[in-house]
Formats: C-alpha cells, structure tokens, sequence
C-alpha cells in the first residue's frame, strides 16, 4: 500500500499494547462470531460451507444447547476455555517503494504488520534458562525482519510472530501477504540440537523450550485469528485474501530458498474457512507488476474470505417468519378467490 496512506493508517490505529489472550480452538467461535448476524438458524448454518466450525469441539456444545434452533453471536463471544496464554499486539510496517522481491511483498510500497508479542514472564524464563545477561533475544538484537528489537523500544517484548497485510480501503480488500514465525523455526532447531547432549547447559535449555511449548502449539492459530479480527474491528474491510503456497512465491516473486512451511498456506486457511478462487484482489489487478505474471502464468490461485458471505446468504429468524407470513397470506387470498 502506499506509504502515506500506511502512515495515515497507523497514525488513526490505538497507540500501546493490545493485550490479547487465546486458547487452542478459540478461532472457531471468534470466527463465526463475525460472520454471523445477530441470530441465525442452526439448520441454515449447516446448509453453508461454515458448518465445519459448527462441529468444533469448542462450538458444538453451544449449538447442542440451542433448544429453539437459533445461534445467537452473543453466546458465542463468552466462550471460553483453560489454559489460556496471553500475548500482547503491536503494529509496525514494513517495504519500501523499491525491490519488492526482498520485501516480498505483492506490489510496490508498503505493508502493514501486526506483531504477536510474548508477555514478559517470557524475558524471565528465556533469562534463567538460555541467557542471564539480558543482553540475548529470542530474534536475535539485529533481526531483518519486521519484529521488536530492543533498541527500538524501552518497553520491549519479544515477537514471536507476525503477519503483513497489504490493504486497499477502495476495493474493501485486504491481503494477508505472510504469517511468520522466526521463533517457532529457532526452538524447532534448539530442541533438536540440544537433545543430543546430556549436559547440564543443554538441559537447561531444554526447560526454556518445554516453558515455550504452549505457545509453539497455537502461535499460528492465534496469530492469523488476531489478524482477521484486526482487519474487521480496526480496519473495516470485509473482503480477506490469503497467498496459497504456491501464489505466495509467484507474485512476491521469491527465490525457492525463502519459501515458508506449506501448512501455513493450506491447512492453517482452510481451517479458517477461507475458500480456494482463481479470483485476485482487484488492487492486484491493476498494478502492471501483476498484469505481466498472469500473461505469462494465468493459473494463480488465493483464499478468499468474506466476512459478510454469512449475513448475506442467510436469514435471521425474524425474517423467515415475515417472509413466511406473506406467503401464507398471498397464498390464503389466493385460494379464496378460487
């Protein structure tokens, strides 16, 4: 997006920590909480291509407790499940007008990022287990990517991922460009390394790295949730794309050496009910960059979703019942004129 713009974005954007919990599953119910409208039917819920988060372990209780037969968004927000982790959010960004292909991202100028950050029981643990100066990060002090550093900042977190998202208020579109995490690859490496040896340092870091598991297993989960609520609640837009592994490295024109773990462009989106389309976003479209690739490859796939799909595709129960009682009535005039 444009520079300008960003700024103009993150100038509007709540200044500070965001402080967010999850818990494993939590994208079901915070999911369907957006797409719904205030109420809706269950049986018309599972007639749609949503019905999967209906059968969530997280969900399914809820919907089993719907003696009328209607959801009600509301009950869906007070879910909630231990152990929970907490993370904290920030915003940042990251491009430039030149060399998108480093960048890696889609068009020229600019993304927006937003930071999942681990809270400060973190410094404590990493401190007692891997380095007690203080003077170590997770990331690393001089990391290329778009995570905090503590030179940057007074209050520092360490980030444990991130996501960037390229935005076109114009089009109503947003495009989740990547979902990373330099942590979750460094433990995945440590854990290796230090299981093959018996000494006491080594053991130790293994602590630190049993301590980061609970947030190992549901960074993605929590990072792309916190994503699509971001777009819907700071950014208004409604219409999410996502790279597939294989677009991802096409359009941002990366070298094959870069490319991510598949699962994060396949299965991590498709649990998040966004669906396989030929279609681009329409900012892509016009930018002449994109233009060229297709000429040369046509078959370039996303993930789509749309955050109003639900709301125009069903019904609230008020609404079946009105449009019900006009058909009995017209259908009652009728028969009697006969």
């Amino acid at each position: 997006m444009n520079t300008q713009l960003l700024t103009d974005v993150i100038t509007c954007l709540p200044k500070g920590k965001t402080h967010y919990r999850y818990f494993k599953g939590a994208y079901a119910p915070r999911l369907l909480s957006i797409l719904l409208p205030e109420q809706a039917s269950v049986h018309q819920l599972k007639q749609t291509r949503f019905k999967r988060l209906l059968e969530h372990p997280t969900v399914k209780p809820i919907v089993a407790n719907c003696g009328n037969g209607v959801l009600d968004a509301n009950q869906l927000n007070n879910v909630w499940q231990d152990p929970s982790q907490p993370f904290l959010l920030t915003v940042s960004r990251w491009g430039g007008e030149r060399d998108r292909s480093w960048f890696q991202t889609s068009r020229h100028g600019e993304n927006l990022v937003l930071q999942l950050n681990l809270p400060v029981e973190h410094q404590r643990q990493y401190q007692a287990h891997i380095d007690d100066s203080g003077n170590e990060t997770l990331n690393g002090a001089d990391s290329c990517h778009p995570v905090q550093l503590p030179k940057d900042n007074p209050n520092f977190r360490e980030t444990l991922a991130w996501s960037r998202i390229d935005i076109d208020f114009d089009t109503n579109e947003a495009l989740i460009e990547e979902v990373q995490s330099d942590g979750a690859r460094y433990l995945m490496w440590w854990e290796k390394r230090y299981k093959r040896c018996r000494c006491e340092r080594c053991q130790q870091r293994l602590k630190y790295i049993d301590w980061m598991q609970r947030y190992r297993e549901i960074w993605a989960e929590a990072l792309l949730c916190a994503t699509i609520e971001f777009i819907q609640n700071e950014l208004g837009v409604e219409r999410i794309f996502m790279h597939t592994a294989r677009s991802g490295w096409q359009v941002k024109n990366m070298d094959r050496d870069w490319h991510a773990p598949r699962s994060l462009y396949s299965d991590l989106p498709k649990k998040f009910a966004f669906k396989q389309t030929w279609a681009a976003p329409e900012f892509l479209l016009a930018t002449k960059c994109y233009q060229r690739l297709i000429r040369k490859q046509p078959d370039i796939d996303f993930y789509q979703l749309s955050l109003d799909e639900l709301r125009q595709t069903i019904r609230r129960p008020e609404e079946r019942s009105d449009a019900g009682s006009r058909h009995a009535n017209v259908g009652g005039a009728s028969c009697h004129a006969v």
